[in-house]
């Protein structure tokens, strides 16, 4: 998987929040501890699935500075990289395609409008 923060580690300040995601994943994948889990392994790899990634969701996103879709957590996919996206700004959490509508939900949204045309 494209992780769009591979190699980014949270700021030092943020190891609580690394801890947390780190034990979030713990829980979600029903580890004994979070030591356990790998800091820098895809959640599918470490042994999650889809379900277990909406579950992941719903324990980590009351830890985001900003809106967190599920889709978020498919493109930021290591305990690393969920820890940086979840301590980012707002700004800072654009869409892989720049917000510029032609993503999945760029797409969904104009036709649900009427304005998908050929491109």
């Amino acid at each position: 998987m494209n992780d769009a923060t591979a190699g980014q580690s949270p700021a030092p300040n943020d190891k609580d929040l690394l801890a947390q995601v780190r034990q979030a994943w713990a829980e979600v994948l029903d580890l004994d501890s979070a030591d356990e889990v790998p800091l820098d392994v895809n959640f599918l790899e470490a042994g999650g699935s889809s379900l277990l990634l909406i579950m992941l969701w719903e324990e980590l996103h009351p830890l985001a500075s900003h809106t967190l879709k599920v889709s978020d957590l498919f493109q930021h996919s290591t305990v690393t990289a969920q820890a940086a996206l979840l301590a980012a700004p707002p700004a800072a959490t654009g869409t892989p395609d720049g917000g510029g509508g032609r993503g999945r939900d760029g797409l969904l949204g104009r036709a649900r409008r009427g304005q998908l045309v050929s491109e």
